[in-house]
């Protein structure tokens, strides 16, 4: 190979290398989600973090007038993962006044999650 020849194969493999690598980091629409429930008060919120960058902190029942936190971890925990499953369905994260009273209402906390 001449010097030359050598040089374009050296930056083709270099330029390809760089390309790879963007394309890798550049995946859309594969965002890590993450769920911290937290003691907000005397009750409990939580925060949604999004590819490890804070996105969603809620220390107090959202659609409710007030700041008033949910009464016990597990109701704020099941609250965060239904906002993350919205965002993971390209919904926008807000939830109606009905949908958080169904969610917190006695009745539906014991059911399974």
């Amino acid at each position: 190979m001449r010097p030359t020849d050598s040089k374009c194969f050296f930056l083709l493999i270099l330029l390809s290398s760089v390309l790879f690598s963007i394309l890798i980091s550049c995946k859309e629409g594969e965002h890590q989600y993450k769920l911290r429930v937290i003691r907000s008060g005397n009750g409990w919120g939580y925060d949604i973090i999004v590819n490890n960058r804070p996105y969603i902190h809620q220390p107090f029942i959202p659609a409710l007038e007030g700041n008033i936190p949910f009464r016990d971890r597990k109701t704020a925990r099941k609250t965060g993962r239904i906002v993350i499953q919205r965002l993971k369905d390209h919904k926008p994260p807000g939830l109606t006044r009905e949908e958080v009273e169904k969610i917190c209402s006695p009745e539906t906390e014991n059911r399974q999650e």
